[in-house]
């Protein structure tokens, strides 16, 4: 297995990510929340890349969606709700699309588009996505960022992720970047937050009032849903 890693939304390039296996990581907390969503049992997640392509999907598909996302950290207005993944409880979407646009998740999923395979991380299915990708020969994991910045807990999760894959398979090859977050991983493993809590983004969050949020999503292995992209939208595959 060859693992490539890349810093930002804005990094990501078609000639990167094609024919390869695909991980969007955003941690804070677009990809807790597709995750959270399709594990209480939305059907679907159209993640697009604006407000108006939002309110265009839910006009088409009326009450069977729901409209989540932000704009640098508040909800937008018109949309059902925010990007806190305690919003998207079972009787918020069970049996429904959530269509989500967010400042740097969303971009990172459609620059990613032409990926072979393209699926959803956080620390919350880490797990369940390492055994997923356990078989696959290359794999690129994108670490959202924030505004084109790379962030801390992206950092750190695709780190978690990469020593999950190097435990589970003996032959990996990582690039350098892989390879210092696995290193800064595997340098903070019993303090994940702490040291994230010193970065830009979390902060912010944490001065809006987000801290149930930040809790939850440093929580490891929660949930086996595992988003994959299947043409049009994101649907939950944790059979594999």
């Amino acid at each position: 297995m060859k693992i490539e890693a890349i810093a930002t939304a804005q990094q990501v390039i078609a000639q990167q990510v094609k024919d390869k296996t695909v991980v969007v990581i955003d941690v804070l907390r677009a990809t807790s929340v597709m995750v959270t969503a399709l594990h209480n049992g939305a059907s679907e997640v159209f993640p697009v890349l604006s407000a108006d392509e939002a309110f265009k999907l839910k006009a088409q598909y009326a009450s069977a969606v729901v409209l989540g996302g932000e704009r640098h950290a508040e909800p937008i207005d018109g949309f059902d709700y925010g990007n806190s993944p305690s919003s998207y409880s079972a009787d918020v979407v069970m049996g429904k699309a959530l269509v989500m646009t967010t400042t740097n998740g969303t971009l990172a999923i459609n620059n990613a588009i032409s990926a072979k395979e393209l699926l959803v991380a956080a620390f919350i299915n880490d797990v369940a996505i390492a055994d997923y990708l356990t078989n696959r020969e290359e794999v690129v994991l994108v670490c959202s960022g924030n505004n084109g910045l790379y962030t801390l807990e992206d950092a750190l999760c695709a780190g978690r992720i990469i020593a999950l894959l190097k435990e589970m398979n003996k032959e990996v090859q990582v690039c350098d970047l892989a390879l210092s977050l696995e290193q800064l991983y595997k340098s903070s493993a019993g303090q994940l937050m702490k040291l994230a809590s010193q970065g830009h983004h979390y902060r912010v969050l944490q001065s809006k009032g987000y801290i149930n949020d930040l809790e939850y999503c440093f929580k490891s292995n929660l949930t086996n849903a595992i988003p994959v992209w299947e043409g049009q939208s994101l649907k939950n595959n944790s059979r594999h």
